[in-house]
């Protein structure tokens, strides 16, 4: 490869960067461990590719560097950084399911990079594979294959019989060459940053691709607004390098601070420093009108933290109240520290974790201060208990509320006994709670109201059905015990 990579850079071409992309479980990490004969994917949380990677390998002799992004919605700012850095899109799409919403999602990647596209239709051994259903999918979203009329290439694949993979590498080797894509080491330095974390034991880790120029051991350079002095760099293989050029995939020590994902690393005092830092940056959601939520974000790697920032912030604006912002105290990688519980506690913030594991000493202080500190190994289970967790914190003056109701009407039934028509406004009722019944809303009351009657739930109805609870939003009937036979209309129940 070193030849071949050699003559074409000295022509001013370089090795093609490809991402790929997809739904999830539609194969994309299967089609690349077939391609390198690795199995990322087996060393995976659960089988999903949640960091991005980037590997060099060689077909023909001629070098293509792939990165390997992230299929869950959730990571759909990686996959745009992944986009952004990529000159050929490898569009992946399962044959027996068809084009499904990240699949649209990666489309529109690609597109706003102005990345081409070739198509690997997946899981062609799979049963109720159907290809043209496939295509059909893909020209509702502006995508023509060949056999269609179009001018982008389809490749059938199996990853799991290693079929169809290298008409797959040929079909890029072909866009790659028709494309001629330029990058020489004597240019002005461009690395775009695919990943970053924080290491216990080697400091800073940033994982990046070349793009143009030449990174060496001992260079200055800047990245995020940070500066930083390369101290040692490895290639995709963990061998350490001198030096890296276009195409080449590294790992470089020497930052201090966790760069951003996605930023471009350049040389300290070149003209393109400016260009070194993407602004785009969650901070504060919401409309911050009333109360704002602070919340601590630790994660495994910058990617990931990105990725859940993104995810927390969707969760605010589709799930709480427009009366609430969402501000993020930290975001950082590694594990929570008891100074991050000190701040959670002062701003009335909560923590969460992803992939770390939170120290003995932070969880009792945590608990000491009554700050809320979950960690999570996938990004479901983290999108589903954040969510109640941010609700409940959202509105924690309600949350005190075990139970209330305004009366919207009543009746009597041919026993005698009085039902109240209901609508259940904070908490839930239960059959057998105790309750007191005011005429006004209980958020009104001083020390000196009194209550027109205290008793308990009897029965509960909702519609002509007996229920054990009616939670918050729902109309219910109340029967109580003892009988309250003034029981009227804007009344109000309270939970005791």
């Amino acid at each position: 490869m070193a030849n071949k990579k050699k003559n074409t850079i000295e022509k001013g071409i370089r090795a093609p960067i490809v991402t790929v992309m997809g739904h999830v479980d539609h194969g994309k990490t299967s089609i690349l461990d077939a391609i390198r004969n690795t199995s990322v994917q087996s060393g995976e949380y659960a089988g999903i590719t949640q960091h991005i990677g980037a590997y060099q390998i060689e077909h023909n002799e001629y070098p293509i560097t792939f990165i390997d992004t992230p299929g869950h919605a959730a990571f759909t700012q990686m996959r745009a950084r992944g986009g952004k850095a990529a000159d050929i899109v490898v569009l992946v799409v399962a044959a027996n399911d068809g084009v499904q919403p990240q699949t649209k999602e990666a489309i529109s990647h690609a597109n706003a990079a102005g990345s081409p596209v070739i198509v690997a239709i997946n899981k062609m051994d799979t049963a109720g594979a159907d290809t043209n259903n496939v295509k059909q999918g893909l020209s509702q979203e502006g995508i023509m294959v060949e056999d269609w009329g179009g001018d982008v290439v389809a490749v059938e694949t199996s990853a799991t019989e290693g079929k169809g993979l290298d008409e797959l590498l040929d079909a890029i080797v072909a866009l790659a060459e028709i494309s001629e894509i330029k990058g020489s080491p004597d240019n002005e330095l461009e690395a775009t940053i695919i990943e970053a974390r924080k290491d216990s034991k080697r400091g800073v880790v940033v994982s990046a691709i070349v793009r143009n120029g030449t990174i060496k051991f001992g260079q200055k350079v800047v990245a995020s607004g940070l500066e930083a002095k390369v101290k040692a760099m490895m290639d995709d293989t963990g061998n350490q390098v001198k030096e890296a050029i276009p195409s080449d995939v590294i790992e470089i020590l020497g930052f201090k601070e966790v760069p951003q994902i996605g930023d471009l690393i350049v040389e300290e005092g070149s003209e393109l420093e400016e260009l070194a830092v993407d602004e785009d940056r969650i901070e504060i959601v919401g409309q911050n009108t009333k109360k704002t939520i602070g919340i601590i974000i630790r994660a495994d790697t910058q990617g990931t933290l990105e990725a859940v920032k993104g995810s927390l912030a969707k969760l605010v604006t589709e799930n709480v109240s427009a009366d609430y912002s969402l501000k993020f105290l930290l975001e950082s990688t590694g594990t929570p520290t008891e100074s991050d519980v000190l701040l959670a506690s002062s701003t009335g913030g909560i923590i969460v974790g992803f992939n770390v594991k939170t120290p003995s000493s932070v969880t009792e202080l945590a608990k000491a201060k009554k700050v809320v500190v979950r960690s999570y190994q996938t990004i479901y289970d983290l999108i589903d208990d954040v969510k109640e967790a941010l609700e409940g914190t959202a509105f924690d003056e309600e949350a005190k509320i075990k139970g209330r109701a305004q009366v919207i009407k009543t009746f009597k039934l041919p026993s005698g006994d009085i039902i109240a028509g209901c609508m259940v406004t904070a908490g839930a009722l239960k059959v057998k709670s105790r309750v007191a019944i005011y005429e006004k809303d209980p958020a009104d009351l001083t020390d000196l109201d009194e209550p027109l009657y205290r008793g308990a739930i009897k029965k509960l109805k909702n519609k002509k059905e007996d229920v054990a609870m009616a939670g918050k939003d729902t109309e219910c009937g109340v029967l109580l015990k003892p009988p309250f036979e003034d029981i009227a209309k804007e009344l109000f129940i309270e939970v005791l």
